[in-house]
């Protein structure tokens, strides 16, 4: 499972991100999702905690209880999430009816029964609607304020428990939790889970990051108290979390234990979460879902650290057991403005560059917390990029009913925009941001066949060809893409021709291109800004110019001159050496600056004292460096495809003679016998007459 995923990943970080389409000059009528298998297989959770259920669900009947759930799982559908982590216990309460627990006040605010099954209703509506469901509980956690202290000591549940309760206080609050060292504790808590597990059908059972807190620790170490050992710590949490394991699967071997510790491993196993055991040995949990709360762009006095992607490369290189690993992503940090973790403030893409992170290094699916920040403006943009990037990876593209071709581009700055259609631009102009990836894919109208596409990206050149909707470019990298090219395949291909141009940088508008040729700059190194594509019947009219689709280099060389060494590139046609200054060319390296097509281009010199070398090709040199011979003449040629398309035309400026005429395809250029030096050379692919 996780290989396959990785391979999806892997196809898709090589290339750009989202979802685009195809269309024949036709109107665009309504929108429609057209839903495949995911092509993924993660898990996607919401973290649902006490305080959304006080927010959404406290006091209401049980009609008004059964409205709130349905509605709160349709947001989290919405959202293309698939579980749901539901706070089930918070402080040492219950929100169900249970023996060991009195009733939350977060469910129930004089914790008075509602006359209703609360669990059982959540547990329904969730698999009734596709979701999954894990309750989620603090094991050991009964109260963290002055209130909530005053409302558990109120319950007859504290003097039944009172002998194994460790009372303290973390700034200022009283605070009480489950000694975590004493048997009671651990038998109270796996008597509740088993509580849980046994009435309900409940897909997993979720402990949070609340062992030995930060908060417990310095107030034993403050009042003279005997702090354990960070060892001893771990060996009774242990004890809890390998106790609750067997209960869970006594009962329900298809029931998941999992635990979200802190996304900091250090402050994790100072809690007592024994990380390095529970990853590399059977018997513990079956998932773990670190907390990684942190951006990219984090400042320290070392200067910015990319702290979340270092702190999940930390959590999979302990992974030895190869357990399951998901990542807890911080929704509600977006938009964040600190002068430390700016990354929040800076970029409206995190949650989508931090899952496409985890998912390059493995992991197995995310959790957002919390769900409040669904429904927050403040999140829109930043869940907006989230979900184009999960509906680029599950296959479901928007397919319009009365369109073509559909097409989502990732733009800088603003990350995914919404799936365009049938010639409608995608991207932008006139604000100097550049398209980083794309995706595309053929609409209803366009019958059967599919569509394939590659893009030429900043420091990668031209990428692999993906398909229909998978994703071309890069993401999360900052490099733009700089050209394009689209091709139909079956009977889509035998139906229509596909047409599409670019806005450039410097360009403005490029002309048309068609059916798998070229558009934009290559490598002229200009950032691609905004596209459209359209869809026209097989020979019908193009939707305007097609007479410059594409602006490129096609063919670049350098010559080692006499007395200056190697000069820089020149391309198509420019002069590489001297003229009027005597100096000899030396040697030559020739290479096709944008590899479109199959083939090579292929060259030899005559030079001082050797005669004719050996024919090289794409870059090598041919003549010598260091030695002082002259070039005399040379032959060029191409092969594959190049031949085909092209004609190499070249010419040379000679000692006494200067520009001799053009020659093309392997005729000399130059002289032989006569001793005269090559001084310049023009070189350039002409297009082949059809």
């Amino acid at each position: 499972m996780k290989l396959k995923r990785l391979m999806v990943y892997i196809l898709s970080l090589v290339m750009c991100l989202t979802v685009l389409g195809v269309v024949p000059m036709q109107g665009i009528g309504e929108g429609v999702i057209s839903s495949k298998a995911k092509d993924v297989d993660d898990k996607r959770a919401c973290w649902v905690s006490y305080q959304d259920i006080y927010n959404e669900l406290r006091d209401k009947s049980e009609a008004e209880f059964r409205e709130a759930v349905s509605d709160m799982y349709d947001d989290i559908l919405d959202n293309n999430m698939d579980t749901v982590i539901m706070h089930v216990r918070a402080m040492g309460d219950a929100m169900y009816p249970s023996e060991y627990y009195p009733w939350s006040t977060y469910i129930s605010s004089d914790r008075s029964n509602p006359g209703y099954d609360t669990l059982a209703i959540m547990v329904e509506l969730a698999h009734e609607k596709g979701l999954k469901i894990e309750a989620w509980l603090n094991p050991y956690r009964l109260s963290l304020s002055d209130a909530t202290t005053k409302s558990f000591k109120e319950t007859s549940y504290y003097s039944k428990y009172k002998s194994y309760i460790i009372e303290y206080k973390n700034n200022g609050q009283a605070c009480m939790v489950l000694d975590p060292a004493k048997q009671e504790s651990r038998d109270l808590i796996t008597d509740g889970v088993k509580e849980i597990v046994s009435k309900y059908d409940v897909d997993g059972i979720h402990f949070d990051d609340y062992f030995y807190v930060s908060g417990l620790i310095k107030w034993l170490e403050d009042n003279d108290k005997d702090v354990p050992s960070v060892q001893s710590r771990k060996d009774n949490v242990n004890k809890l979390v390998k106790q609750v394991y067997g209960a869970i699967k006594d009962i329900n071997p298809e029931c998941e234990f999992g635990i979200s510790p802190e996304g900091n491993l250090d402050n994790a196993r100072n809690q007592g979460a024994d990380i390095d055991t529970w990853l590399s040995q059977d018997g513990y949990i079956d998932y773990i879902m670190p907390q990684i709360y942190w951006s990219d762009v984090y400042k320290t006095s070392a200067g910015i650290q990319t702290m979340y992607t270092n702190r999940c490369n930390a959590w999979q290189n302990i992974n030895v057991n190869d357990t399951k690993i998901y990542v807890g992503l911080a929704l509600y940090r977006v938009g964040e403005e600190n002068s430390y973790d700016q990354g929040w403030s800076k970029s409206s893409d995190n949650l989508a560059k931090q899952y496409e992170k985890a998912l390059s290094l493995g992991y197995d699916g995310f959790a957002l917390f919390r769900y409040e920040w669904l429904g927050k403006s403040i999140s829109d943009s930043e869940l907006n990029n989230l979900n184009t990037y999960l509906d680029v990876l599950d296959g479901n593209l928007i397919n319009y009913a009365e369109s073509y071709v559909s097409y989502t581009t990732h733009v800088q700055s603003y990350g995914w925009q919404s799936t365009k259609c049938d010639g409608v631009l995608s991207g932008t102009t006139g604000e100097s941001k550049r398209l980083e990836a794309i995706s595309i894919a053929l609409g209803d109208k366009a019958g059967d066949g599919g569509i394939t596409y590659r893009t030429h990206c900043q420091n990668y050149g031209w990428m692999p060809w993906v398909t229909d909707g998978e994703m071309s470019g890069t993401f999360g990298e900052g490099k733009r893409m700089e050209a394009i090219q689209i091709k139909l395949t079956g009977a889509a291909a035998e139906g229509f021709d596909v047409y599409y141009r670019v806005h450039a940088q410097t360009y403005g508008w490029l002309d048309w291109a068609k059916n798998g040729e070229a558009a934009g700059t290559a490598t002229f190194g200009k950032r691609l800004e905004a596209i459209q594509i359209v869809l026209v019947e097989k020979g019908g009219k193009a939707p305007g110019s097609t007479k410059q689709p594409y602006v490129t280099r096609n063919v670049s060389y350098t010559t080692h001159v006499q007395t200056y060494g190697w000069l820089n590139d020149s391309y198509d046609g420019q002069a590489s050496g001297t003229t009027g200054e005597s100096k000899r060319l030396e040697g030559i390296k020739i290479n096709i600056s944008d590899k479109l097509y199959s083939g090579d281009i292929e060259y030899r010199v005559h030079c001082q004292t050797y005669g004719w070398l050996d024919w090289v090709k794409n870059g090598e040199l041919s003549g010598t460096t260091g030695e002082s011979k002259r070039l005399e003449a040379i032959q060029i040629r191409l092969t594959g495809e190049l031949s085909e398309l092209y004609d190499v035309y070249y010419r040379v400026h000679c000692q006494t003679y200067g520009w001799l005429d053009w020659v093309k395809n392997g005729e000399v250029s130059g002289t032989e016998g006569e001793s005269k030096r090559l001084e310049s050379i023009e070189i350039k692919l002409v297009p082949k007459e059809n």
